[in-house]
This record gives structure tokens, sequence and C-alpha cells, in this order.
């Protein structure tokens, strides 16, 4: 088996988010996509960042009608920080003979030597890098012996602090999140929407 882990603060989700998953299931072809909504970030401990309850329903609405897209919320519930390799530890033990992939970024990937327990993220994973459109994958120094497969992604210039500032402006974020999610936050009254 074949699992594609795409972790994140999903802070909100957005069709950014969508398009590069499902682009992903295309390109991996694994049995299932697990989305990973962060707990608490080690490297973000000032972060504030809306309920993970309210993150992971945001997820459902906008990941809903492909059966190979799963939430998986185990580190909304770890107590303090949530490291990756402790995630991958975990599934790894759940699932020994699967094959795991884990989606990263580009800066992400840059910055993985200074992770907690990265040679555990580099033996328990395939690295799947995605780099910012135009840039080539640069393996940086001080990274233990891994697999590595880049991903390029088409350029998708949505981000979820874009998302947030257009709430707080009072823009249409329907064309950034979707109906049902845009919904959701506005029912909620997330990221300072005012009633």
């Amino acid at each position: 088996m074949r699992l594609a882990l795409f972790g994140g603060s999903f802070d909100p989700p957005h069709l950014g988010h969508l398009a590069f998953a499902r682009f992903a299931l295309e390109a991996l072809a694994p049995q299932r996509l697990l989305w990973l909504p962060a707990g608490r970030q080690w490297q973000k401990p000032d972060q504030v960042m809306a309920a993970g309850a309210h993150r992971v329903q945001m997820l459902r609405l906008l990941m809903a009608g492909e059966p190979r897209f799963v939430v998986d919320d185990r580190e909304l519930h770890r107590r303090g920080p949530s490291f990756t390799a402790d995630t991958l530890g975990e599934f790894k033990a759940e699932a020994p003979d699967a094959e795991l992939m884990f989606l990263i970024g580009q800066d992400q990937y840059a910055r993985l030597p200074t992770w907690y327990r990265a040679e555990a993220v580099a033996q328990l994973a395939t690295l799947v890098v995605v780099p910012r459109a135009g840039e080539a994958v640069v393996t940086p120094p001080g990274m233990p012996p891994h697999r590595l497969q880049v991903l390029y992604l088409p350029d998708t210039p949505i981000s979820s602090t874009a998302v947030r500032d257009a709430i707080v402006r009072g823009d249409d974020i329907c064309p950034l999140v979707g109906a049902d999610v845009a919904s959701y936050i506005d029912s909620h009254r997330l990221y300072g929407k005012k009633p």
C-alpha cells in the first residue's frame, strides 16, 4: 500500500491545497492521501490557529466527493508539540508494509535538517518535495540520506494568509476556498469575520 501524507496548518484550507492534493493523487497514485492538520507546531509555538475541530470540518467540506482523501486528526490530540517523526513512526507501526510518501514544500525541505529527529523522517518516508515555480530542488547541507521525489506542481497563488486577509477586508472568499468552506467560515465567524 502506498500512502501520501499531506500535513499543514490548513488555517483555513483553500482551493490551492485541493489542487495540490488532486495533482499528488494523479502523480503518485497512492491508495489514500491523508490530510494531517497540525496540532501545536514546535517551530511556530506562538502561532494562533482556528480550533482543530473547525479546521477538520473545513477540510471535510473542501475534499467532499473524493474517496481517496482522508482527514487524519491524530496530531490535534497529541499533548505537546507535533513532530513529524512521531507521526511517521505511528503510521509505520500501524502499517509496516506501507510505502509512506511525505509531501513537503521546498521551503520546509530546506529546513528539514533542523527538525526534531530529521534522520527518522528521512528513513521512514519518501520525501516528495514540491518546489516553487522555476526553482530547482537542492538537498540541504546536513540532510541525512533519504529517498527523494520531486513533484512539479502547476503554480497556484493562493495562501491561507491571503484568505484570512481577504476575510478581514470583507472580500468574497468563495473563489479562494469554495462555497462550502466560505459558508462555514461565515457561519462560525472565523478569522475576524464580523457579525
